[in-house]
């Protein structure tokens, strides 16, 4: 989650029951989340132990697939829909012939599986105006999260090949298929703080801290572009020291130049020249299965007339561009990322589209890429890295280090810690001269517990 948050202490291997608030002690957003979360996962365990991987609920079975009697398009039904425990819920109907945004066309000539792709994500105030108090001059407070959900299609089936005629999914077989867009190892990272004594400045922290910064951070380092590493196209990341929670609402954008609502509260959370930031809008934020967009450097910067000009590292790629209607129905905004270039020797090549490229090692041999103040991470070698993914780092001005799981100078690797996403199948469809057929169910449906014998 891209939050203004300390640290994210939910661990499910603990098996802890509940947090427990005790009388003169100091309240911590972590403690709160970490509730929410040992709940949340009490909840969607026991409701995948229950109705299996998917299933809808018969009295208001949703997700649907429909071909119309002309097989000129398809659609989908309302209703709820079980994926790994999580709730899934479409609000009406859909239809391919102006839902188009939502459901995806299907190649001709192919028989194609849709299926679900269900996550998690963050809403900002900036997407929900609710969520900011008037009371107190319209602050935000806490955030939210919520399911996102899309239907997605593939004429691939696990071994890359079209998918016959023959061929159908059951749960057993079913995650077979979810490596292609889940792969089991996404990546490993080792994050340490091993800086330089003679690096630290006077006014810093302590000559013997390894971490050098002068506040708490919760640094984020996100899997820009996926891929493998040695591939044409290289895998690139991008890192923030604010949990990538730093962000700027935009009003309208025209060529390279965007006006935003506020440049931030202060230096610490604003914008000044040679920063990077990410054009984000509700369209572009749910292209999981695309390439992402460029980032964009920040050349100048207006604060009379809040405005920030924006050069893209490529020629191909502009600034989206948005009216005041659209940037608001649209909730587009800029989020910055704090990273700069590695130099070579460093083990990074330059920039790529405005991302850093992934390099891997192991051990103390290669592969370390510095972040700053004295924080290093190692990405491990043989990783199918899917965008999106992302690592948590807290550091800590008390010990000088990052928390991180490991004895002292040896760090473990860990997993990404996010994003989770989830997949159920819907159907399979073949599209033969234009026209849809074929259609076969594949969602499961379960009768309520009342109703078994």
């Amino acid at each position: 989650m891209k939050a203004d948050i300390s640290r994210a202490t939910f661990d499910a291997g603990k098996h802890y029951l509940r947090v427990l608030m005790q009388q003169g002690r100091v309240q911590l957003d972590a403690d709160f989340n970490e509730q929410t979360a040992i709940l949340l996962d009490h909840l969607q365990t026991l409701a995948a132990d229950l109705i299996g991987p998917y299933g809808g609920p018969a009295a208001a079975d949703g997700f649907e697939v429909k071909l119309d009697a002309q097989g000129s398009r398809y659609s989908l039904s309302h209703g709820r829909y079980y994926v790994d425990g999580v709730l899934c819920e479409n609000a009406e109907d859909l239809d391919s012939g102006k839902d188009g945004s939502l459901l995806p066309a299907l190649p001709d000539g192919k028989r194609s599986l849709l299926y679900l792709d269900v996550w998690e994500r963050e809403v900002l105030p900036i997407e929900d105006g609710a969520l900011r108090e008037v009371a107190l001059g319209g602050l935000d407070t806490a955030l939210r999260s919520k399911v996102v959900w899309r239907v997605r299609a593939t004429s691939k089936d696990p071994e890359g090949k079209d998918i016959p005629a023959d061929l159908n999914v059951d749960p057993a077989g079913w995650p077979a298929w979810v490596q292609q867009w889940q792969p089991e190892h996404r990546g490993e990272l080792r994050a340490e703080a091993k800086g330089d004594p003679a690096d630290t400045e006077p006014c810093q922290a302590s000559p013997e801290a390894r971490y050098r910064g002068t506040e708490n951070q919760l640094y984020r380092v996100e899997v820009h572009r996926g891929g493998r590493v040695g591939d044409e196209i290289a895998p690139t990341f991008k890192w923030s020291r604010d949990n990538g929670s730093v962000v700027f609402a935009v009003v309208r954008s025209e060529g390279d130049s965007v006006t935003v609502e506020s440049l931030g509260r202060d230096a610490r959370s604003g914008l000044k020249p040679g920063d990077w930031v990410e054009f984000v809008d509700d369209a572009l934020g749910v292209r999981e299965d695309a390439d992402p967009l460029s980032l964009f450097r920040v050349e100048a910067v207006d604060p009379r007339r809040m405005m920030v000009r924006l050069k893209s590292p490529t020629a191909d790629v502009d600034v989206p561009e948005h009216d005041e209607a659209s940037a608001l129905a649209r909730h587009a905004l800029l989020r910055r990322w704090d990273h700069q270039e590695i130099a070579k020797s460093q083990g990074s090549s330059p920039l790529q589209n405005g991302a850093l490229p992934i390099s891997e090692g192991t051990g103390e041999g290669g592969g370390w890429l510095p972040l700053e103040d004295g924080i290093r991470i190692q990405f491990q070698p043989g990783a199918t890295y899917r965008r999106g993914d992302y690592w948590l780092i807290p550091a800590r001005t008390a010990t000088g280090d990052v928390e991180w799981p490991g004895t002292a100078g040896k760090s473990d690797p860990v997993q990404p810690h996010g994003v989770d996403h989830h997949f159920a199948p819907l159907a399979f469809v073949t599209v033969d001269a234009g026209k849809l057929g074929g259609l076969k169910p594949l969602r499961r449906i379960f009768a309520p517990a009342q109703a078994v014998t």
